[in-house]
C-alpha cells in the first residue's frame, strides 16, 4: 500500500513539475493536401565517406553518404575535405565537383571563399534535387553498429562544425535563407534526445486544441527549410563565379577524362556505379504536402512501435515550411526507385491521424 501511495505522489509531482503548453493541432485533412513527393536517403553501412584516393593522375576526394543527414552535416563535411586538400601535395587552381546537391554546393561555396575556381558537373540542379525536398530537421546521423570509434569521432566533429556554421544564419543578418530555431515536441520517442551531446530537453504536457493531452518532451532545434536554403545556396554559388555544366557520368572513365586534376566526388548514391561503392543501403522516404498553416510553427514528432521483422519503419513527423506543411513517416529500406507509393502515403496519413487524435 505504501508503495502505491508513493508512486501516486511521484506521478502527481511529475505532472506539476512539467510545463503545460498549448498547441494548435495540425490539419491533415485530405482536402488540404497539395502534393506528394519522394526521396532517397543515401545511408552507408560504414557512414559518411570522406577520404582521398589517387586514380591515374587524378586526386579524387570523396565526400558523400550522409544518409539523410546531408543538410545537417554538410558544412562539417566541407571542413574535413579542406583538411584533406591542404594536407595533399596538390596545388590546383581549378577544382571539379561532381554533384549539385547540398553536399556538392556547400563544398563549392566554401572552396570559392578559399579562392579556388570551381567547376560543378551535375545532371540535376536545384530545385530538382532530393536536397530540395528534405524536411530539414536537424538530424545527426544515427550510428550503425559497425561504426568504428574513429568514424564516430569524425561524425561528431562534423556535427559540431556544421552546427556552428548554421547558427550564423539565425538572427538579423543570416548567411543563408531558411534557417531558424524551432520548438520540437516529441511523444513516445525512444531515441535519446541527447544524441548530439548538446541538446537539452524538458518534460512538457501538451494541450492540443482538439482536446487531446499528451505527455512529451520539448527541445529547441535548428530547422532548415530545404527549398529556401537550397535555392539561396545555389544562387550564391553562381554569384561567386562557379561554372555549372550539366552532364551525366556513366563510368569512372568519364570522370577521369575531365581536365581538372583534383575532383571532389559528391555524387552520393551515384558512387555505386561510378566508384563501385557497395556500402549503400538506400532508404526511401515519402512526403505529403499540405496547405501552409500559420499556427503550426513547431515540429511534431511521434515514434511508433514497429514490427522488428518488417523492413519498413514508421513514425510521424510534421514540419512547417514557409509555403507548406510537410508530413513524413516512413523508412522504406533497400528501396532506391523514386516512386511515390500510394499505399505508404495512406499509411503515413493514417498513422498521423491516430497520433493527433490521441489513439497512439
Amino acid at each position: 500500500m505504501f508503495y502505491k501511495i508513493a508512486f501516486f505522489i511521484l506521478c502527481v509531482t511529475s505532472a506539476f513539475s512539467a510545463e503545460h503548453v498549448y498547441l494548435h493541432t495540425p490539419n491533415i485533412s485530405r482536402e488540404n493536401i497539395i502534393g506528394t513527393n519522394v526521396g532517397i536517403r543515401p545511408f552507408r553501412k560504414t557512414g559518411v565517406r570522406i577520404e582521398a584516393e589517387y586514380i591515374q593522375d587524378k586526386l579524387i576526394i570523396h565526400n558523400y553518404g550522409y544518409g539523410g543527414s546531408g543538410l545537417t552535416l554538410s558544412f562539417g563535411g566541407v571542413q574535413e575535405v579542406l583538411q584533406i586538400l591542404e594536407n595533399s601535395n596538390a596545388c590546383p587552381k581549378t577544382i571539379a565537383i561532381l554533384g549539385a546537391g547540398v553536399v556538392g554546393l556547400t563544398t563549392a561555396y566554401d572552396l570559392l571563399d578559399k579562392g579556388y575556381e570551381i567547376h560543378i558537373y551535375s545532371d540535376e540542379w536545384s530545385p530538382n534535387l532530393t536536397s530540395n525536398v528534405a524536411e530539414g530537421i536537424w538530424s545527426p546521423l544515427l550510428d550503425p553498429k559497425d561504426f568504428s570509434k574513429e568514424k564516430k569521432e569524425i561524425h561528431l566533429r562534423m556535427l559540431k562544425n556544421s552546427k556552428s556554421r548554421f547558427l550564423k544564419s539565425v538572427g538579423d543578418s543570416p548567411e543563408f535563407a531558411g534557417v531558424q530555431r524551432i520548438a520540437l515536441y516529441s511523444f513516445k520517442t525512444k531515441v535519446s534526445q541527447e544524441s548530439d551531446g548538446v541538446k537539452q530537453s524538458e518534460e512538457i504536457i501538451a494541450h492540443f486544441d482538439n482536446g487531446v493531452i499528451k505527455n512529451g518532451r520539448r527541445t529547441y532545434e535548428l530547422g532548415i527549410d530545404g527549398q529556401l536554403f537550397m535555392n539561396d545556396l545555389n544562387e550564391k554559388v553562381k554569384q561567386k563565379g562557379a561554372i555549372l555544366t550539366q552532364c551525366h557520368f556513366t563510368s569512372l572513365e568519364d570522370i577521369l577524362s575531365l581536365k581538372e586534376s583534383v575532383i571532389i566526388n559528391c555524387t552520393s548514391i551515384g558512387s555505386v556505379t561510378l566508384f563501385n561503392d557497395q556500402e549503400f543501403v538506400p532508404v526511401r522516404g515519402q512526403l505529403i504536402y499540405f496547405n501552409h498553416q500559420k499556427d503550426i510553427d513547431y515540429l511534431y514528432c511521434h515514434s511508433i512501435d514497429n514490427d522488428p521483422a518488417s523492413s519498413n519503419k514508421f513514425f510521424v513527423s510534421i514540419y512547417p515550411w514557409s509555403d507548406r506543411m510537410i508530413l513524413a513517416g516512413v523508412y522504406e529500406q533497400n528501396q532506391d526507385e523514386l516512386i511515390i507509393n500510394q499505399e505508404m502515403i495512406e499509411k503515413i496519413i493514417k498513422n498521423a491521424e491516430e497520433c493527433l487524435s490521441g489513439n497512439l
